[in-house]
């Protein structure tokens, strides 16, 4: 059996978002079986055109960012349907429906296709996004892209073998996005467990662990730090944009109790997680991000706005009108707020941990080839 993973990025030549690194995750375990896996992604500055990462076979295409952004998208597009062609895999599993699912579907129609639905947006997301990025303005011009997005991306669901959720809470969202009208199951996304005991530190430490884009709102984390001085508050993660990372990075270095840490390795990540009280998420709007799950998997409750499939109020502590400054003090009050973690990592055990995550994935493509 032939693997083929259809994804936006892999983590890797610097790119470290959440697509990207479940991605790896999943092609690497599965590599490390024995399977022929490959990823099909756009190319990034340092990536060749084909080459191999832990076993995993990655081939990426032109990504024309010299040419318009309408324009760019659609020659990539053309690009990589030779890409997908070459694969030849009996299985492409497109992480999250794009317009790669329509191509990859287009360039092998007589192989299994799969869509998994990570992160879709509905034209209430995109408002919120627009509150916090003027990029993303919700003019009439970006009403009807969002509405020519969602038609287009609906023929690509309804060609799929196979529609996936990795929420639950996503999956009438997704039907109501996509004009779906048949089931959608759950495919969770995987996260390491670690060893050792977690143990946290003696001062309270809160940590932020995301992109430094707009939507995260980073600044509010950093605010934080100046509203509890004598705690210790770890942002993790650097922005897309260059430019606005350092401003930030200028702006906040000055207050004492707030460490900057920019990319960290998976062990300093890990000690980080584990020693904090809390994972502080101040996005504007999510999904359900790898971070949450990888909180939870440190025995670390949740603090957030955002409460995909219950994890936040079951398993920390939900933000109210903005309000995170309460939601702390909440926490700091809570004499079972270890318990919260030590939940939250039971949970993680039973549904998201790596090996089960990649067993439930390979139950569903032996089903898929036997019923082919």
């Amino acid at each position: 059996m032939k693997i083929c993973y259809v994804s936006p990025e892999f983590f890797a030549w610097g790119i470290h978002g959440g697509f990207g690194y479940l991605t790896r995750s999943l092609s690497t375990s599965l590599a490390s079986r024995g399977f022929e896996v490959s990823v099909v992604t756009r190319r990034r500055k340092g990536q060749r055109r084909m080459e191999f990462i832990d076993g995993v076979k990655v081939l990426g295409y032109e990504s024309y960012d010299n040419y318009p952004k309408i324009l760019s998208s659609f020659r990539s597009r053309v690009a990589s349907l030779d890409v997908f062609k070459a694969v030849n895999s009996d299985i492409y599993h497109s992480q999250a429906v794009s317009y790669s699912s329509l191509v990859a579907q287009r360039a092998s129609p007589n192989k299994l296709h799969i869509i998994t639905f990570q992160d879709p947006y509905d034209e209430n997301e995109w408002k919120k996004i627009a509150k916090v990025d003027p990029r993303y303005r919700f003019t009439p011009s970006h009403r009807l892209r969002i509405d020519f997005e969602s038609r287009v991306l609906s023929t690509a669901c309804k060609r799929a073998n196979s529609l996936y959720s990795q929420a639950h809470f996503l999956i009438p969202k997704a039907k109501n996005l996509f004009n779906i009208n048949r089931s959608i199951g759950f495919l969770p996304n995987p996260v390491n467990i670690p060893r050792g005991s977690c143990e946290k530190s003696t001062v309270p430490s809160f940590c932020f662990l995301a992109r430094w884009d707009p939507q995260k709102r980073v600044e509010v984390f950093f605010n934080l730090a100046r509203v509890f001085p004598s705690f210790k508050f770890v942002a993790m993660g650097h922005g897309h944009d260059a430019q606005r990372d350092h401003e930030l990075r200028k702006i906040y270095s000055r207050i004492p109790n707030l460490v900057l840490t920019g990319f960290v390795s998976e062990d300093e990540k890990s000690r980080i997680l584990a020693e904090s009280w809390a994972l502080i998420n101040t996005s504007i709007r999510e999904a359900l991000p790898v971070s949450f799950l990888e909180s939870l998997a440190h025995k670390t409750p949740i603090i957030s706005g955002e409460n995909p499939d219950n994890l936040t109020s079951n398993y920390g502590y939900l933000v109210y009108r903005e309000n995170f400054v309460s939601a702390i003090k909440q926490l700091l009050a809570d004499k079972e707020r270890k318990t919260k973690g030590e939940q939250g990592r039971r949970l993680i055990e039973k549904v998201y941990e790596s090996k089960k995550v990649v067993d439930q994935h390979l139950k569903v493509y032996e089903k898929l080839m036997e019923d082919a």
